[in-house]
């Protein structure tokens, strides 16, 4: 059976990932402050690498030692997997550190979390979302190096995790819905779109999969799967178009009909969570239950006002089943992440 003919469920999730705007209307607890005591046991942790000329990727969760955070953070996972599959840990301390410590930290923080999966083909683990002049509308440009409005998608990994070192003077605000909670909406208002979904599309590799060419996965992958009694997400319209334009099978007008519901309700404000993340701030999101997107931002000239985040890919250790195929965005095989040891 291949993955696009995974089914879906028989009726509405209801499950703890499946939530409206509403539901946090008053409920900040998926916001957590850190602590005096957490950022000394960060600031110790940080001492103790450099004490051993350690920087990212060369040290482990075990040698980042944060027992008191590390307690607060395993409860951030339970929440990412088994709850409304987002988080914000707000107050890491960028504003007393260089961006090499930052990194530091973020990634001592990350490897808690979960295990860190390369982001491109040159093998990055950590990167900048900055604007770096680049067009979005090119097929090969992916959005972390520009400043353009984001198509609301899900990344290839379990979870993403961005931390703001700077924030520009204008945009980039954060948006997030569930994923559950539109499947529903489109189930009860179209439910002639969900064979679309089922079905799903191909993704387009951008010269970063197995065969260092700009082609497709080989196979199509649903927007919508069913697996191991959870609902997964994949989307991405912007990678799926451009993988259509390679078949030469451009989209269907029921297909495009449906990408655009879908896409319409993460810009709903029924459905979404909006953020304009401060300098310190660490979102992680669950990418199989939460959609995200973000407004367009506008840098300013000085240093200070030019946007800076800082991005990690991560597997969770004990992540849901997946269908066959389902994480294969790459043509590896693999379960999220750029196969960048195939083509350096």
């Amino acid at each position: 059976m291949g993955v696009s003919e995974k089914f879906l469920p028989d009726g509405p999730v209801q499950d703890s990932s499946v939530w409206m705007a509403s539901d946090f209307a008053n409920d900040r607890s998926w916001i957590y402050e850190l602590t005096e005591g957490d950022r000394a046991e960060i600031d110790a942790a940080v001492a103790r690498l450099k004490s051993e000329s350690l920087a990212p990727p060369s040290y482990t969760r075990e040698q980042f030692r944060i027992p008191a955070l590390a307690a607060r953070i395993e409860k951030i996972v339970r929440r990412l997997e088994n709850g409304p599959g987002f988080f914000l840990l707000r107050g890491i301390p960028v504003e007393r550190h260089d961006l090499d410590t930052i990194k530091m930290i973020y990634w001592g923080l990350g490897m808690h979390l979960g295990v860190p999966v390369f982001q491109n083909a040159r093998g990055q683990l950590l990167t900048h979302v900055e604007d770096k002049g680049d067009d979005y509308g090119d097929a090969n440009t992916r959005l972390y190096t520009t400043a353009a409005a984001a198509n609301p998608h899900n990344d290839p990994s379990d979870v993403v995790g961005l931390l703001c070192v700077r924030k520009s003077p204008a945009g980039g605000a954060s948006m997030i819905a569930s994923a559950g909670a539109i499947y529903n909406e489109v189930r009860g208002k179209h439910p002639e779109y969900l064979e679309v979904l089922r079905r799903g599309f191909p993704h387009a590799v951008r010269g970063e999969g197995k065969t260092q060419r700009t082609d497709e996965t080989t196979h199509d992958i649903p927007v919508y799967s069913w697996f191991g009694g959870k609902l997964s997400c994949c989307l991405n319209s912007k990678s799926s178009r451009t993988a259509r334009e390679l078949q030469d099978k451009p989209f269907t007008p029921i297909e495009i009909e449906t990408v655009n519901f879908v896409e319409s309700l993460v810009e709903d404000p029924r459905f979404v969570i909006s953020m304009d993340f401060r300098p310190g701030d660490a979102q992680f999101l669950n990418n199989y239950a939460i959609l995200h997107t973000r407004t367009s931002f506008q840098d300013g000239r000085a240093l200070g006002e030019r946007r800076l985040l800082l991005r990690l890919w991560l597997n969770l250790r004990e992540g849901r089943p997946l269908a066959p195929g389902f994480g294969d965005r790459f043509n590896n095989g693999s379960r999220g992440g750029v196969p960048a040891e195939a083509i350096r």
